[in-house]
């Protein structure tokens, strides 16, 4: 009996050792997600209080162009604000498919210069608008792309432009605020929060990338081969983020550059919308569907596991939570005038994100402004 007691009492002791090794372990790991928690915090209080300066010195002819087609929304109140920029070396071009198109008229309305398209080009109806506008220019001449429905500041040209002085950089890019139109509006602020992942990614160098609907290079960025292969292409950003990359050309983001996207969405034209972008940036990608996977499923599974943890095994697993809080007050913190919409749609967008990696990995071709495109 002794020697059983004895065997008895190793064994709770190992238990006991055990429990605290796991203790021990969760605390840890606790406290590396707060910690990384805590430096997103910072790295987003860098970017709002990093000083961006324009240097007059540097003022390079700017070939600003606007692909169009169909009216958007805010369209002319979008034109007005490209052409109010205190920037003035500029020369606007806008192209459209042909003279039946709608924004045509508005176009010659405002006097903006207009281009056909070249029907010639391979790629997607926006790449082969660009393609039309930049085929001629010099390289030693700066372009500038801007969507139709995207709203500036009258410094967005300036500081877009600016750090294209330094010959290491590749391209300037920004990421739009999506603005909901109504405060009613629900999936225009599930858009809203959507792409806060698009801006948390471009204030982390790392997973940084061209936004076509707001970016600068200069011409020389695009050889004559590279030109070929842009021209052919379905996706503008992707296919300039990949020049950049193969050049070794870094990618800048200026935050005081930061346009608007007025949107009114329904649940349908939010989900098209963002399982495109997702089939788009994972056919330029393919390993990134398994990263993402991953990641969403390990978010998923440790958001909905923490409560039978807490409740059977051991209240601190509650304190699991913490880091998501943190997700959701950097959110909170970027749209103070929803609180009660952002802090419910953050809760969700993990489940959202996974929905359109799975749809936009089965994906071979996408549909945008009436034409089918084939992804690679």
């Amino acid at each position: 009996m002794e020697a059983e007691d004895r065997a008895q009492i190793k064994r709770a002791k190992k238990m006991v050792l055990v429990d605290k090794w796991i203790e021990y372990l969760w605390f840890l790991f606790i406290s590396v997600l707060i910690v990384f928690s805590f430096l997103r915090l910072y790295l987003i209080r860098w970017w709002d209080l990093r000083e961006e300066k324009i240097d007059p010195s540097f003022n390079p002819k700017v070939h600003v162009i606007v692909p169009c087609k169909g009216i958007d929304l805010n369209m002319e109140g979008n034109l007005k604000s490209i052409l109010s920029q205190y920037y003035k070396n500029l020369d606007l071009v806008a192209v459209v498919d042909s003279e039946s198109d709608p924004a045509y008229d508005l176009l010659r309305k405002m006097d903006v210069r207009t281009m056909i398209t070249d029907p010639n080009y391979k790629g997607s109806g926006k790449v082969k608008a660009i393609s039309t506008a930049i085929k001629n220019l010099p390289d030693e001449d700066v372009v500038v792309l801007v969507d139709s429905d995207t709203m500036v500041n009258k410094e967005w040209l300036g500081y877009l432009v600016n750090p294209l002085k330094n010959s290491k950089i590749g391209a300037v890019s920004t990421y739009p605020y999506y603005i909901p139109v109504d405060r009613k509006n629900f999936w225009g602020m599930v858009k809203k929060i959507w792409g806060y992942l698009g801006i948390n990614m471009m204030e982390f160098k790392p997973a940084r990338f061209v936004w076509g609907g707001s970016v600068a290079f200069r011409r020389s960025l695009i050889g004559e081969q590279d030109f070929k292969t842009f021209s052919q292409a379905v996706s503008d950003d992707a296919t300039i983020t990949s020049i950049c990359k193969k050049k070794g050309l870094e990618i800048e983001y200026s935050k005081k550059a930061t346009p608007k996207v007025l949107v009114k969405e329904d649940r349908k034209s939010f989900m098209e919308w963002s399982n495109r972008q997702m089939a788009i940036s994972l056919s330029y990608a393919k390993s990134a569907f398994h990263l993402g996977i991953l990641m969403y499923g390990l978010v998923i599974i440790y958001i909905l596991s923490l409560i039978p943890l807490a409740l059977f095994v051991w209240w601190a697993f509650i304190l699991g939570y913490v880091p998501y809080l943190f997700s959701i007050v950097v959110n909170v913190n970027r749209d103070r005038g929803h609180i009660g919409k952002t802090l419910l749609i953050t809760l969700i967008m993990p489940f959202i994100y996974i929905i359109n990696m799975l749809k936009g990995n089965k994906m071979s071709h996408i549909e945008w402004r009436g034409q089918k495109y084939t992804l690679k």
